[in-house]
Formats: C-alpha cells, sequence, structure tokens
C-alpha cells in the first residue's frame, strides 16, 4: 500500500464512527435515509434477484445495506468491503444479518473466484481507489456473464471535485473524465447501458460481456 493510500485509510478509519451520522442521518426520521429514493434509484440498476450474490466495494459503513437485503432472499448473499478497518467494523457492529460477509480488502487487490457474483456496486467509493483499471478488470473476472456492475454518487463529478477539495487526503481523488472511464470499462469486458452525470447524480450502469 502507497503512502497516499495509507493517508486515505486513516482518513476513512478517523471518521468511521460517526459516518453514517454525518452523512445519511435523516433529522425527520432519525434514520440513515436522507437520500433514500435516489440510492434507492442507483440500486436499482443492479437488477438484483432474490438469490444474487452481491458485493458493495467501497462499502464504507454500510448505508447501502438495507437498501440491498431489501432485495434478497434468505438464500442471497451480500459481501460488504471496504479497505479501512474500522468502517467494516462500524459496519458490523450496526449489521448482523447472517446473509452479509465482511471482508476488508484493498479493492485492486481482491480476491473471488471467477464468475461467482451477480452484481457488484460501488457506492461513493470509485474516486477512492489507488488502481480504479485494476479493480475493474478483478470485478469483471468475479462476475457472471450477464452479471452487472454499478457505480454511482450522490453528486456530480463536478460536485464530486468541489465536495473532495477541502479534505486533504482526498482532495485529488476524481472521478475518471468519462472517455477514460469507458475505456477502462470496456476494456475490462462490460457493456455499457447507462450513464448520467447530472447535479445530485452520478452513474454508470454496465453488464459483463
Amino acid at each position: 500500500m502507497n503512502t497516499l493510500n495509507e493517508q486515505r485509510k486513516q482518513f476513512f478509519n478517523q471518521r468511521a464512527q460517526g459516518w453514517l451520522d454525518n452523512h445519511y442521518k435523516n433529522p425527520d426520521t432519525d434514520r440513515h435515509d436522507l437520500y433514500a429514493d435516489r440510492i434507492r434509484t442507483i440500486v436499482s440498476f443492479l437488477g438484483l434477484g432474490p438469490d444474487s450474490r452481491v458485493l458493495d466495494t467501497g462499502c464504507g459503513a454500510g448505508v447501502l445495506v438495507p437498501y440491498l437485503l431489501g432485495h434478497l432472499s434468505c438464500a442471497g448473499r451480500l459481501i460488504e468491503m471496504d479497505f479501512s478497518d474500522q468502517m467494516i467494523r462500524e459496519n458490523q457492529k450496526r449489521h448482523t444479518d447472517e446473509r452479509i460477509s465482511f471482508i476488508c480488502c484493498d479493492a485492486a487487490k481482491m480476491e473471488f473466484e471467477a464468475q461467482s457474483l451477480d452484481a457488484v456496486i460501488c457506492f461513493a467509493a470509485f474516486p477512492h481507489f489507488s488502481d480504479p483499471e485494476q479493480v475493474l478488470k478483478r470485478m469483471s473476472k468475479s462476475l457472471k456473464s450477464g452479471g452487472r456492475l454499478v457505480i454511482g454518487h450522490l453528486m456530480s463529478s463536478s460536485q464530486l471535485a468541489e465536495h473532495h477539495h477541502s479534505h486533504t487526503p482526498v482532495c485529488r481523488d476524481r472521478l475518471p473524465e468519462k472517455q477514460t472511464l469507458f475505456q477502462w470499462i470496456t476494456g475490462s469486458g462490460f457493456g455499457i447501458e447507462t450513464f448520467k452525470d447530472e447535479p445530485g447524480l452520478y452513474l454508470l450502469a454496465a453488464v459483463k460481456l
């Protein structure tokens, strides 16, 4: 792990305990559902079935967990993965459903059995990967043919760049230019189905060919 990645990890470890409250807590409901409608929209592009095996890459403290589990039967499986051990600990404390497994791992080094996943989602995390192209290749290897990948944010790429500007360890973390991202996606064996980059929403949905 390089020095910048160590700084990123420390940044997220230090903020893990209050992450969901600080970013997703709804004062009207006292739950972490402040952006529920937009998150449901992003998750819907995964096309989950009741028995799907889905990977939540860069899961953080687990804001997506209830949205993902809501699609799964007792036979479905959710894998929560993040490089921040403190985020994983917070996630585990909050979510004890037996369908969930937790992995602390750099996404660029993740190892899953080939074609073992039905869907992969990367929510509010892609700019923080040390080697995003390598991450996409590993995602593709792990997905079944016809499996789906979704990259999502609650901001446009320009809004996200401005948001990160004030946080030193992540100040240079950006979403790639559209052309670059498309090259990485298609070069990793995906077909692009949907792309949106607009105020309040960044969304890429792709299918493993």
